[in-house]
């Protein structure tokens, strides 16, 4: 649970200046998660509808309605947000001690935030990390790669033995595309089980499937603390934020007690 702290977090949320980003070998002032997560919020990342007060819920991909829609890849359009944010996700992975020579962007909303991360830990840090992205599927035409930027890569380190991945989302639901593409990194003989995230949903069945796979993941935030945040600082009712918390408990009783018939797809 985070408490309320509106003065340290007004502080922290100071506008985004370039000349305000760490410089080449050093660490960055760190961020607290209360105030990530109002950055996030201040952005519309996270919208919640008040359902039960009459407004529509959200209809998703999966067929399901809901209260609640996350979208964390739009932040890359407002840069005072996203680069702060990233930032602050490399600063995570250096306290972290994270091992890794590479570093791997699921398309599509991981790709620009694992790029802007490398950027940023290579200048905290001084390595050399090299860049990939992932696709989920192998495209139409072309050499039809599944990752591309792989022939550019060393397969090994100096010693000999193989290189160390690290793979990038802007958030984790349910896990599958880490996993994924940790495998399939594994698969052509990389060390390959470290994750990286703005924004994890941290519930039971995504850390069942993290653990394993044997996936350590690096998150700057949870979306259980997020809600928290939304509560205390105002961005939405003590009654929106519940019923979205039910609804990421059990979506189909959510919808069941509303008399919500999800889409069959």
């Amino acid at each position: 649970m985070i408490a309320n702290n509106s003065n340290k977090l007004q502080n922290e949320c100071k506008p985004f200046k370039e000349e305000n980003m760490a410089g080449v070998g050093e660490l960055p002032a760190r961020m607290s998660e209360e105030a990530a997560c109002a950055k996030l919020l201040e952005v519309g990342a996270v919208a919640i509808r008040d359902v039960d007060g009459g407004e529509e819920p959200f209809l998703y991909s999966s067929g399901n309605f809901g209260p609640g829609y996350v979208m964390v890849k739009g932040t890359v359009g407002r840069q005072d947000v996203f680069k702060p944010l990233v930032e602050q996700l490399a600063l995570r992975l250096v306290d972290e001690g994270v091992e890794f020579d590479n570093i791997a962007g699921n398309a599509t909303g991981g790709m620009i935030p694992a790029y802007q991360c490398r950027e940023d830990y290579q200048r905290m840090t001084g390595k050399d990390i090299g860049y990939v992205y992932v696709r989920g599927t192998r495209k139409e035409g072309g050499h039809k790669e599944l990752i591309t930027g792989l022939d550019h890569i060393p397969e090994t380190r100096e010693d000999g033995s193989p290189a160390h991945w690290l793979v990038v989302e802007e958030l984790v639901n349910f896990g599958e595309t880490t996993t994924n593409s940790l495998n399939l990194l594994r698969g052509l003989g990389f060390v390959a089980n470290k994750g990286a995230t703005i924004l994890h949903y941290d519930h039971a069945e995504v850390n069942a499937k993290l653990a394993e796979n044997n996936i350590d993941l690096t998150r700057l935030t949870t979306l259980p603390n997020l809600l928290d945040v939304a509560v205390n600082e105002g961005f939405y009712s003590q009654d929106a934020v519940a019923s979205y918390r039910d609804f990421l408990a059990s979506p189909a009783e959510w919808q069941r007690v509303r008399g919500i018939e999800p889409v069959q797809r």
